[in-house]
């Protein structure tokens, strides 16, 4: 057996060797259930503060509220750029594994007798192929932005947006003011529902077109048909369940509204009959 010239007649592609196919595997399943719980945590504590002080809106101009709602925001959006993160190595990990198992049906070990076979294989090695697969799908023409999905996420609106919701029940969120779609009379949030004209008490909110629904009402609607045209006057997008989702930003409008406003209703009058 000839003995190769190490520094010109090594091949640049070596094959992952069968013995080592088992720590190729990755399975993120318990660091993402870590995360999850975390957010989960965090979640049930912003719901249970929000809750408390949405009913006591006295404490809103506490410094003491802006910090707590501050760092909850900070800690969202670690917890979810993490998972963010941990999902594209698992997706890029998962991509570059099934090559390997594919290729390992036809590749032999590497081995002195077989060196040759490899030195015209041109392609990536296993960890080089995680590395592109990563650099794919984070800069590549189709890349997640973390940003967009950050924005496009539930809580993170409600986390970022509660605190103005606190001080300002009834008026629009500052960068959706020039949203046309929003239901607004002289510049103020409809805290009503549009088809029974009472306080919102389960909003919901179209993610076709962004107008609210008391759940009852619209569901009620959606009986009979898959979809319907939007309620609200005017607007021409058909509604269906899977569009509507819980507006946790309007519950807590409605809330605090109420709890400034019952000072004032329980002042009022009382007429006997």
């Amino acid at each position: 057996m000839e003995t190769p010239n190490f520094d010109t007649d090594l091949p640049r592609y070596f094959p992952v060797h069968s013995s080592l196919r088992v720590n190729t595997e990755f399975s993120s399943v318990s660091l993402l259930n870590q995360i999850d719980d975390q957010l989960l945590m965090l979640k049930r504590t912003t719901d249970q503060y929000l809750d408390y002080v949405g009913s006591n809106p006295q404490l809103v101009s506490k410094p003491e509220c802006t910090r707590f709602l501050n760092t909850q925001l900070t800690s969202f959006v670690q917890l979810f750029g993490a998972k963010f993160r941990l999902q594209t190595l698992q997706s890029a990990l998962k991509t570059a594994h099934r090559e390997f198992v594919d290729s390992r049906r036809h590749e032999q070990d590497l081995s002195l007798a077989n060196y040759h076979v490899y030195q015209d294989v041109d392609k990536a090695n296993f960890a080089d192929r995680i590395v592109d697969e990563l650099h794919e799908t984070l800069e590549g023409p189709n890349k997640l932005s973390f940003d967009e999905i950050l924005r496009a996420d539930s809580m993170y609106q409600y986390l970022k947006n509660a605190q103005f919701v606190l001080e300002n029940p009834e008026d629009p969120i500052p960068e959706d003011q020039e949203n046309e779609e929003l239901a607004v009379a002289g510049g103020k949030i409809s805290l009503k529902d549009p088809l029974s004209l009472n306080y919102f008490v389960e909003p919901m909110i179209s993610r076709k077109c962004g107008h609210v629904f008391e759940r009852e009402h619209i569901m009620k609607s959606l009986e009979a048909h898959s979809q319907i045209n939007c309620p609200v006057t005017g607007c021409q997008a058909r509604v269906s369940r899977a569009d509507l989702r819980e507006d946790k930003l309007m519950a807590l409008r409605v809330k605090v509204h109420r709890a400034r406003d019952r000072p004032r209703r329980e002042k009022s009058p009382v007429v006997r009959i």
